[in-house]
């Protein structure tokens, strides 16, 4: 938990203490994961969000990160965040918005310094995506990682109470557990690492530790706002409050009285309601978290209390805040990163929360925000299915960060009208049974050794062809059955999801239009392939530039900003129109492509339509995910025994020498980024002489591994998404606009482009 300007304080006061880093060989830490995330310089790329969320470079920075550990001795102990409630507010967003507009306009102007400095404090790398990917990056490296039931603070605090660890590196904001002492920065080049101690913050400022936490809870934290008069007056800028808020101001209110005393002093009754829910659900969240207790291996609350004094009692309101409680089944696929928290913590709290705002936000995003509820219904059923009726009929309310006030922060079971519900889908689908021996057989008969979508496709073809076992009672009575091996669990898996995303007919089992063209693609373009089918399935695979969100309310309305120059798609009209389209679908297209870096960070511009693109591709990557998951949970959830199938990297997306292959055994969605997108843009825009352009480009791309190979592969991916596009068109309606803006694209702006430089 965050507290408002407690590290900043301690420092102040002389109670950050410091130590030689050789203190603390062979000493097991436990690791607040996301807190030595946001640790690591190397990770906070200003463009990493503009390029697609996840900073380049990112497996070798954290590899590094890791190889001192080990040179110094240090076992770490990775916990992560698990179904913790989301934040009761969203401070500072309109200053976030004026920061992201300025970024865009010193970007335009030249200004790449100053763009991105503001591009560093308007977004946040360490976002939910890049988590994932860490941590499962992390189990393939070989270390201890734990997805906490809830919070990763109460946890780490019971893991030391229980000696698992014998220190916790985290936010001083552990404190507020009881913890006596907490790591809160370790410096290996300087060989040191600074710490403080319960006890004597408590001494110096003379506060028992009630008055402690509630002098935290004072002073702010992402569940309570600051007590209104530690700020300045409402005339005050927004950073006059954060130059002018002093932590010791809390610190002498709670002196004064406890925090019951300061309840009733507010300014107005709208004010008081905002301040203490926030005050009541912070303290219940700082004494009842739940967490995995050691002794039973049971889910139950913290208790954070004085040594000998009894816990707390829980509320009897407690799973309005904290949610359901999920079955123990559930909550082991959790605790092992089978499953992340999302799809758990809806079926939970009965609430799905999009909270974070994209750098780019456009009416394209939001539509498809809603329209991606379809498969978030199929992943929660695939989930809820073998659950009790209760999450099987969960009503989950959707909160936006676009909607308003009234349907973000309501709490508990209550639906406000107009708001977005959805329920679990539950279906029973197809019938496979996967044998070993088949598996083997068919991995033979296409010289493959990984099951993948295209393997899947292949052998789904040749044996709808040739009516072999594979399709035989598809639609038959009796459960789903496999061999106890990997490869038969990870080619149901696969073929569970092909059969919800409609690759395969649910109804019959038969190859659909999509599955047929997906299936003759390359398996290095499989993915990107599979990604642009689904953008064009949702309409949003063109080349129209993108429109600035609808404003609610009508006074909100926030166009694009203007130094940009974004083109406005209705203004366009003829050539110039098939001129900026054709340009937009060849760099959108081609993007897909993940591109091999360098471990530096991006050094080239970014581009405000791919940001905007990618920013549909990142939610779309993410519930393409989260239905991976719910198809493997809905497996395993009938017998836990075949966890044990699984190696650790399984969703491993780090990329292995022999490019692009990973050791993940079932498709992790990795973002590809933009960059390919804004080399595809360079080599369009490119007016010097053929016999330059490579020279050229590796001077602009310097951190691009191989520039000229990577495009090479972009290249031949449009081809085939042409192919794929132009068959679909014959077959089906609704795409032929799609087909004929391709070819126009392909005839007016590439070919020539690739016949003048000769690629």
């Amino acid at each position: 938990m965050r507290v408002r300007h407690l590290q900043t304080h301690l420092a102040d006061q002389g109670l950050v203490n410091s130590g030689p880093l050789r203190d603390l060989r062979n000493v097991s830490v436990g690791v607040d994961a996301v807190f030595w995330l946001r640790s690591i310089q190397a990770l906070k790329d200003p463009f990493a969000d503009a390029l697609g969320g996840i900073p380049p470079g990112i497996f070798g920075f954290v590899d590094k990160e890791l190889e001192q550990f080990k040179d110094n001795n240090i076992t770490p102990y990775f916990v992560f965040q698990g179904v913790a409630p989301g934040p009761q507010h969203s401070m500072f967003v309109s200053r976030m918005d004026h920061q992201m507009d300025l970024a865009w306009k010193y970007l335009a102007h030249g200004e790449r310094s100053a763009a991105q400095k503001c591009f560093a404090v308007s977004t946040s790398r360490i976002n939910g995506d890049f988590v994932y990917f860490i941590f499962h990056h992390l189990r393939q490296k070989g270390y201890e990682c734990f997805q906490a039931p809830y919070f990763a603070g109460a946890q780490l605090a019971h893991f030391a109470e229980q000696n698992l660890v014998q220190t916790i590196f985290g936010p001083p904001g552990l404190l507020l557990y009881g913890v006596k002492t907490v790591i809160i920065h370790l410096n290996f080049s300087q060989n040191t690492f600074d710490w403080v101690d319960l006890d004597s913050v408590l001494n110096k400022w003379q506060l028992s530790w009630d008055s402690f936490v509630e002098a935290c809870m004072l002073a702010g934290t992402e569940y309570c706002l600051t007590y209104p008069y530690l700020n300045l007056s409402g005339q005050a800028t927004t950073q006059q409050q954060q130059a002018r808020f002093n932590f010791e101001a809390a610190v002498y209110i709670i002196k004064q009285g406890p925090l019951i005393d300061w309840m009733g002093h507010f300014p107005s009754e709208e004010m008081k309601a905002d301040h203490v829910d926030g005050y009541c659900i912070c303290k219940v969240l700082v004494q009842n978290s739940p967490v995995l207790h050691l002794q039973d291996y049971a889910i139950r609350p913290l208790g954070a209390c004085k040594p000998g004094d009894s816990p707390p009692p829980v509320p009897s309101d407690f799973a309005a805040i904290m949610g359901q409680k999920l079955p123990p089944a559930l909550y082991y696929l959790m605790l092992h990163g089978i499953i992340s928290h999302k799809l758990p913590q809806a079926l939970a709290k009965g609430e799905w929360t999009d909270k974070s705002q994209p750098l780019v936000d456009t009416r394209e995003f939001r539509c498809l925000l809603e329209d991606l509820q379809d498969y978030r219904r199929v992943s929660l059923g695939l989930v809820a299915q073998h659950l009790h009726k209760s999450f099987q009929n969960k009503r989950i309310l959707c909160k936006a960060y676009w909607e308003p006030n009234i349907i973000r922060t309501v709490i508990g079971d209550k639906v406000p009208p107009n708001a977005r519900v959805l329920e679990p889908l539950i279906s029973e689908g197809l019938r496979w049974k996967i044998t070993k021996s088949a598996v083997q057989a068919e991995m033979q008969r296409q010289k493959v050794d990984k099951v993948d979508f295209r393997f899947c496709l292949q052998w789904h073809a040749h044996e709808y062809e040739n009516d072999g076992p594979l399709i035989q009672g598809l639609k038959d009575p009796g459960p789903i059955q496999y061999d106890a091996d990997l490869r038969c669990l990870t080619s149901l898996v696969h073929f569970i999801v092909l059969e919800r995303l409609a690759l395969i007919d649910d109804e019959e089992g038969a190859p659909t239009v999509l599955g047929d063209v997906l299936k003759d693609t390359p398996s290095v373009l499989t993915e990107p392939c599979l990604m642009a089918l689904e953008l064009m399935k949702y309409g949003t695979l063109n080349g129209d530039p993108f429109e600035a969100p609808p404003a609610i309310p009508p006074e909100s309305e926030k166009p694009f900003p203007v130094d940009v120059q974004y083109p406005d798609g209705n203004k366009l009209q003829g050539d110039e129109r098939d001129r900026v389209c054709c340009t937009f679908l060849l760099c959108r297209v081609m993007s897909l492509v993940p591109m091999r870096l360098k471990n530096v960070m991006w050094d080239s511009d970014v581009d405000f339509d791919l940001a905007a693109f990618h920013a549909l591709v990142r939610i779309l990557k993410r519930s393409l995910r989260q239905l991976v998951e719910g198809a493997l949970a809905n497996i395993l959830l009938k017998d836990l025994s075949k966890v044990k199938l699984l190696p650790k990297g399984f969703m491993c997306a780090s990329p292995q020498k022999d490019y692009p292959n990973t050791p993940a055994e079932l498709p992790p969605f990795m973002l590809p980024r933009a960059c390919m997108g804004i080399v595809v843009k360079f080599f369009l825009d490119y007016k010097g002489p053929a016999e330059s352009f490579k020279s050229d480009m590796t001077k602009r791309f310097q951190c691009c591994a191989q520039p000229m190979e990577d495009l090479k592969l972009a290249l031949s991916f449009w081809e085939d998404i042409t192919r794929c596009v132009d068959s679909i068109a014959e077959r089906l309606e609704g795409v032929q606009d799609l087909s004929e803006q391709m070819r126009k694209a392909t005839d007016n702006i590439l070919r020539p482009q690739r016949e003048r430089l000769n690629l």
